[in-house]
């Protein structure tokens, strides 16, 4: 059996399971493996008690066979030598006359001649050959390796190549700063063992080779690594040649190139190399690359190591490098940066605080907030108040920093500041700082001041013909629009937004991302979910490969609201928990409220109550860091999350942080949503008069909106209640909300629509079309993931297939239990379900059952019918 393939591949492990299969079937086994170094070939069949001829191999392997079969595990035969294979020829040319396995394994690649020629004509002779070549794992099976697939998977099985090696390195690599156990730090201590071994096998001049080509980095051209080792280029290239062929390095498709094996074994020859050495080989390249006019990117990792200070052309290479690879390789610019403040002489004040700024910048959009902001409270008392461009751009980013973290406070007097100082005579300055207003304002619920600001950010952005601010700018006031009622505006705004972000490079689009935030929310609430994800999701990778940590958190939130309504739950749930964990990893403390808020909403939906609860109470908690918006975000999330779990008095409670009965906190869109989730409280509680009341209000709040998914929200509040009043309307009410819901990609709450259409139809007689209903929402709410509303499906489809024909005697109160009749009862006085299990002392899960059984028993669809049925038996 030979187990071939790439260094880390896992053939030594195939090669035990191999042994260990062996063992459990009673063969003898014995092993043997081939060393790295120099000389370093052991005796292959020590383990048997063979010495070092052909015939004390021979009678060895036959000895240990006699038991009844011998497995023999011979690992890494690309490092034998000629003596030891011909041991191994003689075997196979002449098999022993006992049964005998030989389990080989070897680096494909790095096999001799005279191992490839043995194999090959040992497969023409006696001997039956099975090969198994070890490719890559695939995408699934690399997860399986690290125990799950986290929000890092992507960029370490990519990196990795597949290899299971390099994922267990590169994994460890992630995590070496935190508690970590024994297990990866001994693969790589066994890692850079072997590269050692490896690099022992070539010759002195290789090894020079090898360190300089490490220098010059993961591929390399034989002209710059002849510069970084001091040595002439025909000499180099003969030491590429024996390093190739100990396939240290390989060729690459590009003339006169070449690369490691993989960037992780290019990392271990780097640091074989002594520090002094690596800086005079540093030198050497960025000497060579200046000369051929190399781009700054190519340059800045070697004069970051070469410069000295006050070196102005080396800190010019590298701020200009930090440019380029902000997007592409952002630790590398923070790092460039960084080093081109260390080379700064002492007396360039002002040019340290602009680089300081762009380096507060950068460190601010890849999550180091409060680095960023210690970073730009430096620079704000050093930099010039004039010109008063660049100072208003270091304030709105300190400021966004600021509300970022929480300190909303601080933001707004930040901004309000600065517009009274020389920025207030500067248009193109005072338009910076009054755009940054505009976002503070969604941020703490002025929707309409908001706009304000945004349509005078959006002019000045079309005057200097700028178009990613202007697709910002037309982005925000499409929100607005949608929060203030302006439906038509909104889409307006929206259409151009879309048009622009679309039109944008990648590039252009990684220093706008807050347009695709702000569309992203626009269209989800116009209806068009479809949309918002096509948008998001370009966003997101480009928030992933470029590391925006901040923005990315926004953008995740904006998804698991897009994914929530149309749903898929379960991306919904992946996106809201990524968000939570995004946001904890900057402390962007605005952030993590709004994430908190969907994933309460979320978990609502896929039945997590506990976890719901949870995330509602940590998410009002940070209603005073995340304020406006997203705390009334919050406050919803977490009344609904009250009201799933049988608490309806505390969801109405909820009012009272959302302006009282007038509702004066939420948004136009918002508003909606509470008058829908009222009504279900008010129906919870049997009050059907305050629940038509509630769905009064959610029909007049939408009305003016003019959006089919708020119309069929509010008609869904209709015809819950006309359903409990057993109302012949109820049906087509039911029928109408599920059509405006359905036209706005909203799933779940369309086919809530349907369920209460179900109902209704039962009441009226129609037990096989409801029936059939049910079983559609059924199904749909399976796919979604929505549990508890699959779980309400079910218990109605039971209720109503098992409901007496059409004028037969409706069942009596007699039927119930006595438990069953209790709760009955107590539903009648008004009681919630906690109350109702603390009365009787019993969960609120068993009081849940007896309901369903009461139901069930008397043919009623809720709460009220169940009360009403109660009382009509006392009064008879």
């Amino acid at each position: 059996m030979e187990i071939t393939g790439d260094p880390g591949a896992g053939k030594t492990r195939l090669l035990d399971e191999l042994g260990h299969m062996a063992v459990v079937r009673g063969r003898v086994v014995t092993r043997g493996a081939a060393l790295a170094g120099p000389g370093g070939a052991c005796e292959l069949f020590a383990d048997a008690g063979g010495g070092r001829s052909a015939q004390d191999a021979r009678e060895a392997v036959e000895a240990a066979a006699s038991a009844g079969g011998l497995v023999v595990l011979l690992d890494s035969l690309q490092w034998a030598d000629g003596d030891r294979l011909a041991v191994f020829d003689d075997l196979l040319r002449r098999p022993p006359k006992t049964p005998v396995l030989f389990g080989l394994a070897y680096r494909h690649r790095q096999a001799s001649p005279r191992l490839r020629a043995l194999l090959a004509s040992a497969e023409s002779g006696p001997v039956d050959v099975t090969r198994i070549a070890l490719g890559p794992l695939a995408r699934g099976e690399a997860a399986a390796l690290l125990g799950g697939d986290g929000p890092d998977f992507p960029a370490l099985f990519q990196e990795s190549g597949g290899n299971p090696l390099y994922l267990r390195l590169l994994a460890s690599a992630r995590t070496r700063g935190g508690p970590g156990g024994a297990g990866p730090d001994a693969v790589v201590a066994r890692f850079e063992a072997e590269v050692t071994a490896e690099l022992a096998r070539v010759s002195a001049t290789a090894r020079q080779v090898a360190r300089a080509a490490a220098v010059v980095g993961e591929s390399f051209t034989s002209e710059l690594v002849a510069g970084a080792a001091g040595l002439c280029e025909l000499p180099v290239l003969a030491a590429i040649d024996e390093l190739v062929g100990e396939d240290l390095v390989r060729p690459v498709a590009a003339p006169r190139s070449f690369a490691f094996r993989h960037p992780l074994l290019r990392d271990v020859v780097y640091r074989s190399a002594l520090p002094g050495w690596r800086v005079a080989a540093h030198t050497a390249v960025a000497a060579a690359l200046t000369h051929h006019q190399a781009d700054p990117a190519a340059c800045a990792r070697h004069v970051e190591h070469a410069a000295r200070p006050g070196d102005r052309e080396a800190v010019r290479v590298l701020v200009e490098a930090a440019h380029l690879m902000r997007f592409r390789q952002p630790d590398s610019a923070v790092r460039w940066l960084h080093t081109a403040l260390r080379l700064l002489p002492a007396d360039a004040q002002v040019q340290r605080a602009r680089l300081q700024f762009r380096l507060a910048q950068l460190l601010g959009a890849v999550g180091h907030l409060r680095e960023s902001r210690e970073l730009l409270h430096t620079v704000l008392e050093v930099l010039p108040r004039e010109p008063a461009g660049a100072y208003a751009e270091a304030v709105a980013t300190c400021a966004l920093v600021e509300r970022s973290l929480g300190r909303r406070a601080e933001s707004r007097c930040l901004l309000v500041n600065a517009l009274q100082g020389p920025a207030a005579r500067d248009a193109d300055a005072s338009g910076i700082l009054e755009f940054a207003l505009a976002g503070a304002d969604l941020a703490e619920g002025r929707a309409a001041d908001c706009a304000a600001r945004a349509e005078r950010g959006l002019a000045e952005a079309l005057r200097h013909g700028r178009r990613p601010p202007a697709a910002t700018a037309h982005g925000l006031l499409s929100l607005t629009g949608v929060l203030t009622g302006g439906t038509a505006s909104a889409r307006a705004h929206c259409a151009s937004a879309a048009g622009l972000v679309d039109g944008l490079l990648d590039g252009q689009l990684t220093e706008e991302l807050d347009a695709m935030v702000w569309l992203g929310w626009s269209e989800t609430m116009l209806g068009r979910p479809w949309a918002a994800l096509r948008h998001l999701d370009r966003a997101l990778a480009l928030a992933r490969d470029s590391g925006r940590e901040v923005a990315l958190t926004h953008l995740l939130i904006a998804r698991a609201f897009a994914t929530q309504g149309s749903g898929r739950l379960g991306e919904a749930t992946a996106a809201a928990r990524e968000a939570v964990e995004t946001a904890d990893r900057c402390g962007a403390e605005e952030a993590r409220g709004g994430a908190l808020a969907m994933a309460c909403r979320i978990a609502v939906a896929t039945g997590d109550l506990d976890g719901a609860l949870r995330a509602g109470a940590a998410a009002r908690e940070h209603r005073a860091a995340g304020g406006g918006w997203f705390g009334a975000t919050a406050a919803r999330a977490l009344a609904e999350a009250r009201l799933a779990a049988g608490d309806a008095a505390a969801c109405l409670a909820a009012l009272e942080e959302v302006g009282g009965q007038e509702l004066s906190g939420p948004d136009a869109w918002s508003k909606v949503d509470w008058f829908e989730l009222l009504t279900r409280a008010r129906l919870a509680e049997g009050s059907l008069d305050e629940a038509a009341r509630w769905a009064e209000r959610a029909v007049a709040a939408a009305r003016p909106l003019g959006l089919p998914g708020r119309t069929g929200l509010a008609r869904l509040a209709l015809a819950q209640v006309r359903a409990a009043q057993r109302s012949d309307s109820a049906y087509a009410v039911a029928a109408a909300a599920y059509d405006g819901l359905a036209a706005a990609g909203q799933v779940i709450d369309a086919n809530r629509a349907r369920l209460t259409g179900a109902v209704a139809l039962a009441t009226r007689g129609e037990v096989r079309r409801a029936v059939a209903e049910l079983a559609a929402a059924q199904r749909t709410f399976v796919t979604c993931g929505a549990r508890p509303l699959a779980r309400r499906a079910s218990t109605e489809r039971r209720r109503i297939a098992a409901q007496p024909p059409q004028g037969a005697a409706k069942p009596a109160l007699s039927q119930l239990t006595r438990r069953e009749g209790e709760v009955a009862t107590l539903v009648s006085e008004g009681l919630t379900n906690r109350q109702i299990a603390q009365r009787l002392q019993v969960t609120e899960k068993t009081v849940q059952m007896h309901l369903s059984n009461a139901f069930t028993k008397l043919g009623v669809p809720s709460r009220a019918a169940l009360a009403s049925a109660v009382v009509r038996a006392a009064l008879a």
